[in-house]
């Protein structure tokens, strides 16, 4: 039989071409989970109710009068893998309580990266990072008898080994958590997850291998994070689907993106690490918001939600609340205390001060003395706080930039510092040109009646576009133009 090198080794091309395309373009394998769950007509049914309770509690919050609840919502969580070694408990205990640490951080701006938006939001004018006022607690009482002998009263909600829902993506039995589930999907997905999950009926964010949390992973289980997919950032991504966010580029440019006002629309998603600024969106002078963990990059490359993400996060938990399993979570992570802004986007034209308020929230047991500080703020300018420290729930504090004399845009963070607590949240400032510019006639020399062709020196003022000119007779009585 004769070989064909040349046609061999074309096909082979072909074939690993389609393997890298296949990999990229299933990272994530939500659409086809919804797919398959929406030919279930009893399904179809329950998340469309689902997902009416969600779209009321999105309503309220884009209500100009909503009040958001001080306190954030602890969310039980349980974790599961089938394929884990009970002797490599301690392991996974501490793989799981990793990846969830990743979670509290990321869906509430504390991660250590988000100072990188300082850099990219000169690019995103209109989008703010989102902070949501939730908290992952991985349960530790009442759990489910029966299901995994050595996951004791007390210790984590960590099974391993149990046959979590038969092999499927859900379970009954652990209906009332925000469960996620760590098993082998095969080669080309990091993980899916249901578009809107239902907690009551104990569905699951599932994730490869490969792709739960960072570090050095528990070899001994086979569970070992992958670059460039590390960093725990792929399960952000797979519960923000779960708490309904879609990908930022669902549908392409004729699809509108994910329908959140403050994330641009983009025709393809992006991988790797593309600079700031550098992808377009689908409307002329939007830029891609590459950064964002419902796009497709590396992980070190995506540290924001935006701020209507976290919206709609929080508005989704709110429908689900009731949902939850009580007396499940006893947390000591949550933290002690809280700045609630009343403004977080201030606009003025230089000259000029910048003043945000916040209130200070504190939990009720907690009197310690918290200090307040700020950081990014244009060069040459200070910020001064009407109270630099806090004991106690105080509200109407103010934080005044003082000495603007620059035209530009800065996200400046705000932080309170108790010990090693510490809280940073980002506030946008952006300075417009104030220079007031006095027209000068420069032809002709001496005005005389009834000149209407003449030259006006206006200088170069970013405030206006245009002007109107009103030319008058000598007696001030007729306008000419």
């Amino acid at each position: 039989m004769k070989f064909n090198l040349r046609k061999a080794t074309l096909t082979f091309l072909v074939l690993l071409c389609t393997v890298v395309m296949y990999s990229q373009e299933e990272r994530c394998g939500m659409v086809q989970k919804m797919q398959e769950n929406l030919a279930n007509p009893e399904y179809a049914k329950q998340y469309a109710k689902a997902q009416k309770k969600f779209k009321i509690e999105l309503h309220k919050r884009l209500s100009t009068d909503f009040q958001a609840k001080m306190a954030p919502v602890i969310i039980p969580v349980a974790v599961h893998f089938p394929s884990g070694q009970e002797s490599d408990r301690a392991c996974l205990e501490a793989l799981a309580q990793n990846q969830i640490d990743i979670l509290n951080a990321d869906y509430t701006f504390t991660n250590a990266d988000s100072n990188l938006w300082a850099a990219a939001s000169s690019d995103y004018p209109g989008t703010n990072p989102g902070v949501a006022n939730i908290f992952f607690c991985i349960a530790t009482t009442n759990h489910p008898v029966g299901l995994d002998p050595e996951m004791i009263e007390g210790g984590p909600a960590v099974s391993i080994g149990y046959n979590f829902g038969g092999g499927s993506e859900t379970d009954a039995n652990w209906g009332g958590y925000m469960n996620f589930l760590i098993k082998d999907i095969g080669g080309g997905l990091l993980g899916f997850s249901p578009l809107g999950g239902s907690i009551a009926n104990g569905d699951s964010v599932t994730m490869n291998l490969g792709a739960f949390g960072s570090g050095a992973g528990c070899p001994g289980s086979g569970i070992v994070p992958g670059a460039p997919y590390n960093l725990g950032r792929t399960v952000t991504h797979e519960l923000g689907h779960f708490f309904t966010l879609d990908h930022t580029f669902n549908g392409g440019c004729a699809g509108g993106g994910d329908n959140i006002a403050d994330t641009p629309a983009v025709e393809n998603p992006s991988y790797g690490c593309p600079a700031n600024g550098s992808v377009n969106g689908c409307n002329a002078g939007e830029k891609a918001l590459t950064m964002n963990y419902m796009d497709y990059v590396d992980d070190a490359c995506m540290y924001m939600f935006s701020a209507g993400q976290a919206t709609n996060v929080e508005a989704y938990i709110a429908s689900v609340q009731g949902d939850f399993k009580p007396n499940t979570a006893v947390c000591s992570g949550i933290a002690d205390y809280t700045l609630n802004f009343t403004n977080t986007s201030v606009d003025v034209c230089q000259p000029a001060n910048a003043v945000y308020t916040f209130d200070y929230d504190a939990d009720p047991a907690f009197s310690d003395v918290v200090t307040f500080t700020a950081t990014g703020n244009p060069a040459g300018t200070t910020v001064t706080f009407s109270q630099p420290t806090a004991n106690s729930t105080t509200a109407g504090i103010t934080a005044t930039v003082s000495g603007i004399t620059t035209a530009g845009n800065s996200t400046i963070v705000i932080t309170g510092t108790y010990g090693t607590e510490i809280q940073n949240y980002n506030v946008t400032l952006n300075v417009f040109d104030g220079t007031v510019m006095t027209p000068v006639l420069t032809s002709p020399a001496d005005a005389a009646t009834n000149v209407v062709n003449h030259t006006l020196d206006w200088g170069a003022d970013v405030n206006a576009s245009s002007y109107d000119v009103n030319i008058y007779d000598d007696a001030g009585l007729t306008n000419l133009v």
